[in-house]
């Protein structure tokens, strides 16, 4: 009977081949770690940025469709708004509905992502107008990725920036 091979040598891979190679694996996979550790923070801090330009934009288009002011504020998981400069892991929209208001979205950020607002609540005016002017700052509570920045204007648009790392502190 003829064998496969010619001569007798076996082709295959022996137990130190296979030990080096899943070393080499394993060096490069702990090399490539940290690297995506910050990806995911970093994105964790872009998704709590979106999630709160869309409360902004839902409150003040809420504000106008209803003819009555619109808030955003960072809040506590009860719902409750906090004073400007706290960090808060939720925010909360609400409409005022004769003088009381009512409440439209309340959302958690993100695992480890807070906010904190220069001013509390946000206000939003029917006529599509904020109160006043503020800045929203999105954080990673690890300090691994850079924080962001939302600023509203007069005008009630929101425009995004970067924020210096001590805003966090």
């Amino acid at each position: 009977m003829r064998h496969m091979f010619p001569g007798n040598s076996c082709r295959g891979v022996t137990l130190v081949e296979l030990l080096f190679g899943m070393a080499i694996v394993a060096v490069l996979a702990g090399l490539a770690a940290p690297g995506f550790r910050t990806s995911l923070r970093a994105a964790a801090v872009r998704a709590g940025t979106y999630e709160l330009l869309t409360g902004l934009q839902q409150a003040r288009s809420h504000s106008i469709l209803e003819s009555r002011p619109g808030t955003l504020c960072p809040s506590d998981a009860a719902g409750g708004c906090l004073p400007a400069g706290a960090s808060a892991a939720f925010w909360q929209s609400s409409i005022q509905a004769g003088g009381t208001p009512v409440a439209l979205e309340h959302h958690p950020l993100p695992s480890g992502i807070t906010v904190r607002a220069s001013r509390s609540p946000l206000t939003f005016w029917p006529d599509s107008l904020a109160a006043s002017t503020a800045t929203l700052t999105i954080c990673d509570t690890q300090g691994i990725a850079a924080p962001r920045a939302i600023v509203l204007s007069a005008s009630g648009r929101a425009r995004l920036t970067a924020a210096a790392d001590a805003a966090c502190r």
